[in-house]
């Protein structure tokens, strides 16, 4: 079979402002990629919303695209990712029977309260092992079934962005493992939705609207009539059951046992580690059923990341210059010099807000720019040390580092010092696309499993070693940087709130 014949899988990722589809070999390189930009939009009253025909039209125009340049037989499978909780409400076709709700909206957050006055979250949240809070799947879910309940009525899927393409693309609905409990709709010990979960929120109706769950490298689906003709794709073409962004983030970083800790460094921090050991410790923020039930996968975040800087960039310094330039910068100021913190909450959440602190008259572009990489450095660490007791309390080996801070290698080597653990950078730039494609190879026969295909599909780019020297300087301006944080949340605390 020649080069240009050999098969090839196609990852879908549905991000917040776009959606990339990407044709992807078996030794996981891109062959093409397309994009478009899909509207979010952001409402007045905090709402945060999607149409959903205007982000298929959008998704199914890009998937063409990609199509267009090779012969659509080459396709063995179709993987697709996009962001995780919030939800999708359609008909029994597909159609949106109210705007999609994206993550970040959280007009779930007064019944989330209202549980925790009561005293009845930590019971939901003991059966789920998920943190509840307002932007999470199961309470979305439970808001809308209360605030309106005539569009429940007509609604038959209540389904995971990623699945509301999958929907369209083959016109049956599922779901798989890291969506299904990663929105905090499983009893995670019994693997299975947890109807406790639905009568404890008085929403017992709405257990019929969940799609069945397959398994992540399992075939759900195959692309329908329609969705050919809408998209170019071959009819009968397997779509694999696939993963939630952080899932697919974490396996396209190459993460397939507990050695390493995946830093994802975007809009939000995103922190995870796998583990078979007991669970134990707080619910964290996302507590997944991951890589066909081998493992969990537990992570904890907040939108306090790279986003901080394409801020900085933007808003405040115009574009006067480029991030290759800023990067320069970051290099060129001093590691053990006096400079500004910077705590990173320009995107909450809430009550958190962003700021420069301890600004001096030798600070410049280059020492506040260095204090940025450092403070979204340091809130990585806060979220990966919140995992820990999970995984028995010990670091692990290394850091695998994926997003916009992984591009600078100064940043890069910022991570390292500031946790004082190796940091290796992921070849793929769009991991979770990558992770998508790993489990459409799987589910399209290419490779046998997903660590088999991990390791055929995944490298690293280059390791950052950290540097001892600079570990005592780091630990003390990690404490400050606590101290700081604590202090400018009581500053900012509302009387009475």
């Amino acid at each position: 079979m020649t080069a240009a014949a050999l098969p090839l899988v196609l990852a879908i990722d549905a991000g917040g402002t776009a959606v990339k589809v990407s044709l992807i070999d078996t030794a996981g390189r891109i062959v093409a990629g397309k994009a478009a930009d899909v509207r979010t939009d952001f409402l007045p009253d905090g709402r945060v919303e999607r149409d959903p025909e205007a982000f298929w039209t959008a998704t199914a125009k890009a998937i063409r695209a990609a199509v267009d340049t090779t012969d659509p037989d080459r396709i063995a499978a179709i993987g697709c990712t996009g962001f995780g909780n919030g939800v999708f409400l359609t008909d029994a076709d597909g159609r949106g029977t109210r705007p999609g709700i994206v993550s970040v909206d959280h007009r779930a957050q007064g019944l989330v309260d209202r549980l925790a006055a009561e005293g009845r979250a930590d019971a939901l949240a003991a059966i789920s092992r998920h943190r509840l809070w307002g932007g999470q799947t199961l309470t979305q879910i439970a808001h809308l079934r209360h605030a309106e309940p005539e569009v429940m009525a007509r609604t038959r899927w209540a389904l995971a962005c990623k699945d509301f393409i999958r929907l369209r693309l083959t016109g049956e609905a599922f779901t798989d493992p890291t969506d299904a409990s990663g929105g905090g709709l499983m009893a995670l010990a019994e693997g299975t939705y947890g109807r406790a979960l639905f009568d404890g929120l008085e929403m017992g109706d709405v257990w019929e609207k969940l799609p069945p769950i397959v398994e992540n490298s399992a075939i759900g689906g195959r692309v329908s009539a329609r969705g050919a003709a809408e998209t170019g794709l071959r009819a009968g073409t397997p779509v694999a059951g696939s993963m939630m962004d952080v899932a697919a983030c974490a396996l396209g970083a190459g993460l397939i046992d507990q050695s390493a800790l995946v830093m994802i460094a975007g809009t939000w921090s995103i922190n995870c580690v796998e583990t078979d050991a007991e669970d134990r410790g707080a619910p964290p923020i996302l507590n997944m059923l991951h890589r066909d039930r081998a493992c969990r996968l537990v992570a904890e975040g907040s939108p306090s990341s790279a986003a901080n800087l394409g801020w900085y960039l933007d808003r405040a310094m115009g574009r006067a210059i480029s991030p290759a330039e800023a990067s320069a910068r970051v290099a060129q100021s001093p590691v053990e010099a006096r400079r500004c913190q910077f705590l990173p909450f320009v995107h909450g959440p809430a009550p958190r807000r962003g700021a420069f602190v301890d600004l001096g008259a030798t600070d410049d572009d280059g020492t506040m720019l260095r204090a940025i990489c450092e403070g979204v450095a340091f809130q990585h660490r806060v979220h990966a040390e919140e995992i820990l007791p999970h995984v028995g309390g010990v670091w692990p080996e290394t850091i695998r580092l994926a997003g916009g801070a992984a591009r600078s290698e100064p940043w890069a080597q910022i991570f390292a010092d500031i946790c004082q653990r190796p940091v290796e950078v992921s070849e793929a730039e769009e991991v979770g696309t990558l992770g998508a494609a790993i489990c459409a190879a799987v589910a399209g026969g290419l490779h046998p499993d997903l660590v088999t295909a991990a390791q055929a599909m995944t490298r690293v780019r280059r390791r950052h070693l950290p540097d001892a020297r600079h570990a005592d300087f780091y630990e003390e301006r990690f404490r400050e940087f606590l101290r700081l944080d604590k202090g400018m949340m009581a500053l900012l605390a509302r009387p009475g709130g």
